[in-house]
């Protein structure tokens, strides 16, 4: 709790995130499969991605990190790592390094994005948001403005762990169609309160198996994400009345796995699940009863 408490410290002594700040642009990293060793950087121009190994049939999956975090933070290298993988497709990591400002966040990558839809035929149903701690809410505003420059409500957010509010977007169901959370660190660098559509707890969201620090907790939430995105995905939960309530004794199993999603959208909630201490985590519905 302490932790959590000196970084909404250290972001208020940043000031307003829209008015002030370091006002440098986020910087991007493509990371594709051809270039796997050799990741290289972007700019958000249409030369730039001309030059690159960016492939505009594949699909992308934008990644956001926590607060200032850059090129080589861990929440990216679980993203590209779990994306590459499972399939061919343009991963793009987020760098916040040299910038402060959320508002300048916010139009660096929904410029980007605005030029994949426009200049390269991408459509958005074939990008993924991905945001951890603070990132998540970016991710949000990210997507809030790409519905107000299109007019079209962008598909799918996911969000790791996000923090509770700190910055002047708040991620919320209305940010995408489908906005999916995971909440590993909830009172601790993480929140409880339910932020989508779809919002998992993994052992109740607050503490995980093997952690002692809230740290360990809340990147577990990124630690998840290979076997998530797995063929083989086994994070069978269950649908909870509430986050007070939830419990194995108070939730009912349903065939929905945590990160999955088909033609059809997953029934709106709370959803429970309990994983083990190190890989593979999953543990299928072995310790969930029905009611």
């Amino acid at each position: 709790m302490q932790t959590r408490v000196f970084i909404l410290m250290v972001l208020a002594s940043l000031g307003s995130a829209a008015t002030g700040g370091v006002n440098g642009p986020a910087g991007f990293l493509l990371h594709t499969r051809r270039i796997q060793e050799s990741p290289q950087t972007l700019e958000p121009e249409v030369e730039s991605l001309v030059r690159s190994s960016f492939y505009a049939a594949d699909p992308v999956v934008i990644s956001i990190p926590s607060w200032l975090g850059n090129s080589s933070s861990p929440e990216h290298t679980a993203v590209v790592s779990a994306q590459l993988s499972q399939r061919e497709c343009n991963v793009i990591t987020v760098d916040l390094a040299e910038t402060t400002n959320e508002a300048a966040i916010t139009e660096s990558v929904g410029n980007l994005i605005e030029l994949l839809h426009r200049q390269f035929d991408v459509p958005l149903e074939r990008i993924l948001l991905v945001g951890f701690a603070e990132g998540a809410h970016l991710a949000g505003a990210v997507a809030a403005k790409v519905e107000s420059d299109f007019g079209q409500r962008f598909p799918h957010l996911t969000a790791l762990d996000p923090t509770e509010a700190s910055l002047d977007h708040v991620l919320s169901p209305t940010d995408a169609q489908f906005v999916e959370v995971v909440h590993t660190n909830g009172g601790g660098l993480g929140t409880l309160e339910r932020l989508g559509h779809v919002d998992y707890y993994p052992n109740g969201g607050e503490t995980q198996p093997g952690c002692v620090e809230d740290a360990c907790s809340h990147e577990r939430s990124f630690e998840l994400l290979a076997e998530m995105w797995s063929h083989d995905n086994d994070f069978v939960s269950a649908l909870c009345g509430s986050v007070e309530t939830m419990s194995v004794q108070n939730c009912r199993w349903v065939s929905l796995k945590m990160g999955q999603r088909s033609q059809r959208e997953p029934t709106p909630g709370i959803y429970f699940l309990e994983t083990r201490s190190s890989q593979p985590f999953a543990r299928g519905a072995y310790h969930i009863s029905f009611l």
